[in-house]
């Protein structure tokens, strides 16, 4: 008698299953959750119900239901594949990355050749900064599945990550023609074009994503940072108050990009926090920190930037100048081989370096635990192509942020920031989660092996008038805002004849500066551009202007110190931010405090009056004529100031205390290493 009911729930069970995938299938996750749920009424051991409300339950964000799900179904059949892939895809976005991993692990042993599992290895596998490894699984996901548009996302990120920018492009651009919804697709192909300098299309692509995600803080800090290089400042406006609109502070913005449009260094700090937290996601700390006694100490420098680089530029002589009775240098290097001189004369400085831009974070931190080096020093922070997930790992047992990213990481694994008292003032030390180390002068080292080519081209050869006054500013375009762009074209005005000398970034920047020039009266031929060149083109070009004028809120800070090298007079406004301040703290290095300005409404008098009395500007120009016996440019003193505070930091280390601030003693200037 039981038989006929047990037949009529089956075959109501069967007919609800079929309504809730078909409910799935056609976008009801809202309805399919509702049908599956009175499946599970009529029976609840039916993994495949389980799995599947667990991806209804996904898609509609309700990621903790849908890990219940996920584990259900596994309770039921421990070998079933689907509940296990979901279930790591779903562990990655709660940032329980590990977890994930092993989910996705267990996955592919079950189905080596399932591309779904293969793909969300992937992406685990970037996030775990395991770049090689994803995208040895990404192409064989895409090689079972070449229309499978999440792999290509996925391998876009890799290669991303990777510096491959033009293959992340690529396959990025592959995912979106499959799948044109695949809106997580979206963002970071706008990043890679923005790379690629192809501005516009980089906006475009940020449109159609906002279009259906109008309040992801994240794509409209790409947004914004796009807008930036372009000098559009209507867009960044408006791309600022739609961020402020949701958050009040554009916290979500990357930390580098904030400093462009901030001066605040608690909105820095906010927005470094964030990015602290999404990088220590997953990452543990590797066991045991034993510190060992040596009779050196183990320094190792960590950057993607030993080439034709600005960081490279700066940095060269100290690498060579460490008293290598008392330090063993060692080298992580994790960016592009250009070939040239300068990237063969860095890494030779280096005791022994890694080529490591294949390597995992973690490999590149367990070597430096291997080798036992007692301090790791970060010359990148949240900058392009920096690798912050090495230091999560603790590589060593003191950390340092130094020269490549003014502000604080605001993440627990950094123990120390190198600064000096005018670029982190006393009433800011707030704004830094790490201990800061005051260098005396300043925190920016320099190389005096800059050669400066002898051939000087004449002002007719690049564009410039023969006699008239010629500003210049060869930072990069992003550093250009609408209030200090007021300033300079207000100063063209004051002083007849006058140009302002730029560095040609990219064409929209040019065509809308000069847009910007001809709307405040001034002739856009008043706006010279100029291109790229070797370094010692560039820097011998330096002579032919007559001031430098800086930007704010982020300051020139190499291209600062490039002047002054140069013998070019500077003009600086300052604030409050570490990114503020730089040109300030080098100038007062260069024994030209007078230079340094508080306010806009200052630096623009400044300037107009040293513009206007040739006399005084040539009395600036003619104390920077001994540049060797200036601060700024005694790099073995700064050299032994930097090992004092090495030293100090180790003592420090060794005494088992924690890392505290404090201030390097002064030396006496030394003419080159003892």
């Amino acid at each position: 008698m039981s038989a006929a009911p047990e037949r009529s729930a089956a075959h109501d069970l069967g007919q609800l299953y079929a309504l809730a995938v078909a409910q799935q299938r056609a976008g009801g996750a809202d309805a399919a959750v509702e049908t599956y749920m009175r499946c599970l009424s009529i029976s609840r051991h039916h993994p495949e119900i389980h799995n599947n409300l667990g991806a209804a339950l996904d898609q509609l964000g309700r990621l903790a239901e849908a890990v219940e799900c996920f584990q259900r179904a596994l309770a039921l059949d421990p070998s079933y594949v689907r509940p296990l892939v979901n279930l790591g895809r779903v562990l990655r976005l709660q940032g329980r990355v590990s977890e994930a991993l092993a989910s996705l692990e267990r996955a592919l042993q079950l189905s080596p050749d399932s591309a779904a599992a293969l793909t969300n290895l992937g992406f685990v596998l970037t996030d775990l900064g395991r770049r090689r490894e994803a995208i040895q699984y990404l192409r064989k996901a895409i090689h079972l599945e070449p229309a499978l548009a999440e792999a290509h996302h996925a391998l876009g990120l890799a290669l991303a990550y990777s510096g491959d920018t033009s293959g992340a492009r690529d396959s990025l651009v592959r995912a979106i023609a499959l799948k044109p919804d695949l809106l997580d697709a979206y963002p970071p192909l706008a990043s890679s074009l923005i790379l690629l300098q192809q501005l516009p299309e980089a906006l475009a692509t940020l449109d159609r994503y906002l279009q259906k995600r109008p309040d992801d803080q994240d794509a409209l800090a790409v947004a914004l940072s796009c807008s930036q290089y372009m000098c559009d400042w209507a867009r960044v406006r408006s791309t600022l108050e739609r961020i402020r609109g949701l958050s009040a502070q554009p916290a979500h913005a990357q930390p580098f990009t904030t400093m462009g449009i901030s001066d605040d260094p608690q909105e820095h700090l906010r927005a470094a926090r964030n990015r602290a937290v999404a990088v220590a996601r997953g990452r543990a700390a590797l066991p045991g920190n034993v510190v060992t006694a040596h009779a050196r100490i183990r320094v190792a420098y960590v950057s993607s930037d030993f080439f034709t680089h600005a960081t490279a530029f700066l940095i060269a002589e100290l690498l060579e100048l460490h008293d290598r009775a008392s330090f063993e240098i060692h080298g992580v290097s994790f960016g592009p081989n250009d070939g040239s001189t300068l990237r063969k004369r860095v890494l030779g400085a280096f005791d022994g370096h890694i080529e490591a831009g294949d390597w995992s974070d973690l490999e590149i931190a367990s070597w430096m635990r291997e080798r036992e080096i007692d301090i790791a020093v970060d010359l990148k922070g949240y900058t392009a192509h920096s690798r912050p997930g090495i230091f999560a790992h603790r590589a060593a047992p003191i950390q340092v942020n130094y020269l490549g990213y003014p502000g604080t990481m605001a993440a627990p694994f950094m123990d120390y920031v190198i600064a000096d008292r005018f670029v982190i003032p006393e009433a800011e030390r707030r704004s830094y989660t790490e201990q800061i180390v005051y260098l005396p002068h300043t925190y920016q080292v320099n190389d005096r092996r800059r050669r400066i080519s002898e051939r000087i081209p004449s002002r007719a050869e690049v564009g410039l008038p023969e006699d008239d006054v010629v500003f210049c500013c060869f930072n990069n375009s992003w550093k250009i805002t609408a209030p200090v762009f007021k300033v300079w074209m207000r100063l063209l005005t004051g002083v007849p004849g006058s140009v302002l000398w730029l560095l040609a970034d990219n064409r929209w920047a040019a065509e809308n500066l000069r847009r910007e020039a001809l709307a405040r009266g001034i002739a856009p031929e008043r706006l010279v551009f100029c291109g790229r060149a070797s370094n010692e083109d560039h820097l011998a070009r330096h002579r032919l202007a007559d001031l430098f004028l800086d930007t704010f809120p982020y300051n020139a800070h190499t291209t600062a110190s490039d002047a002054l090298w140069t013998g070019l007079p500077l003009v600086t406004c300052s604030g409050r931010s570490f990114a503020s301040r730089v040109a300030g703290s080098l100038l007062r290095a260069a024994g030209l405090p007078e230079l340094i300005t508080r306010s806009l409404g200052e630096y623009e008098r400044l300037a107009l009056r040293l513009a206007l009395d040739r006399d005084e500007l040539a009395a600036f120009r003619a104390r920077l004529q001994s540049r060797e016996a200036l601060p700024l440019f005694d790099t073995p003193t700064f050299c032994r100031h930097l090992e004092d505070a090495y030293r100090r930091m180790q003592a420090l280390q060794r005494a088992d205390r924690a890392p505290e601030g404090f201030a390097v003693e002064r030396r006496q200037p030394v003419s080159g290493r003892e």
